[in-house]
């Protein structure tokens, strides 16, 4: 594994925001960007796409305006799937997006949440999900078929919310760290169960992102857990590498530290982009990528 290093990107394009999502649409070969939360309170609905270069909005009507929410790309079927999130409350619904409009597709499934976690599983050929929050913490994980959500497990990782998923392509399992109410244990989910395989590594931590680079886990960010009275809970900027066995430091300076950021990997370009979040200094509206020099 060569060096990787992040470099700043665009300062322009989307409004400062944090609590939105992001995935990348192999089909149109673009990251694509919804929602989230400018200022303290100002919930959008707006669609933007980054094609390497320029970020470019493209769409302003589709799914109602929410905070986090989560996407994933549904490799097999060519659409983003959008579930859920919070408006005034949390949210229950379900979009698909084709690359040029937003189309509902359910309104039943997992219950009203937030601060959960998609993921796309290549060998189930399905959309993964797992936790977050509506009255209180879930562990409950579902799968989406492009017409139904079918509950798969309510036994596994203990319920949390502001967690991260990813889908190791090469080991074929789906990858879950940390998040608020948890310790910094690592789970993966091969289709069937949930196994636990680590408990020690970074910090344990919530409202991190995580992406699948064609050979790790890469993880960006977050908020360590509540401190004594009195002390904040410190809010991370280092990245790190999850190879299926260890989790690995790999870099310590690029972004500064942030939460409720949003991150995908492009495939084509073999890029990690990361937009925005929250910091010391408030929302971000910053592009950057990491990728790997030799």
């Amino acid at each position: 594994m060569g060096k990787l290093l992040w470099t700043e990107r665009q300062d322009i394009g989307p409004s400062a925001r944090n609590g939105h999502a992001m995935a990348y649409d192999g089909a149109r070969q673009q990251v694509t960007l919804f929602g989230g939360v400018t200022g303290s309170t100002s919930r959008v609905s707006d669609t933007w796409v980054w094609d390497g270069q320029l970020w470019t909005q493209a769409q302003d009507t589709g799914p109602p305006a929410r905070m986090n929410h989560a996407l994933a790309f549904d490799n097999n079927r060519e659409r983003i799937v959008l579930f859920s999130g919070a408006g005034d409350k949390p949210l229950a619904d379900t979009w698909e997006w084709d690359g040029t409009e937003w189309t509902q597709v359910a309104d039943t499934g997992p219950s009203a949440r937030t601060g959960h976690a998609l993921t796309f599983d290549s060998k189930s050929k399905r959309v993964v999900l797992f936790g977050g929050q509506s009255d209180f913490p879930v562990g409950d994980t579902w799968s989406w078929d492009g017409t139904e959500w079918t509950q798969e497990a309510d036994t596994g990782p203990k319920p949390r919310l502001q967690h991260s998923l990813a889908y190791d392509t090469i080991r074929e399992r789906v990858v879950l760290f940390s998040g608020w109410t948890a310790v910094n244990d690592t789970w993966e989910w091969d289709g069937s169960q949930w196994r636990q395989v680590a408990d020690t590594g970074s910090a344990p931590r919530y409202a991190h992102r995580m992406v699948f680079d064609g050979a790790h886990v890469l993880l960006f960010g977050g908020q360590g857990q509540s401190l004594p009275q009195g002390q904040s809970a410190p809010i991370f900027g280092d990245t790190w590498s999850w190879d299926g066995k260890h989790w690995t430091q790999v870099q310590d300076i690029g972004p500064g530290p942030r939460i409720y950021h949003a991150m995908a990997y492009d495939s084509n370009r073999s890029r990690t982009v990361l937009f925005g979040g929250v910091g010391s200094a408030g929302n971000r509206g910053d592009t950057w990528e990491l990728y790997e020099h030799s």
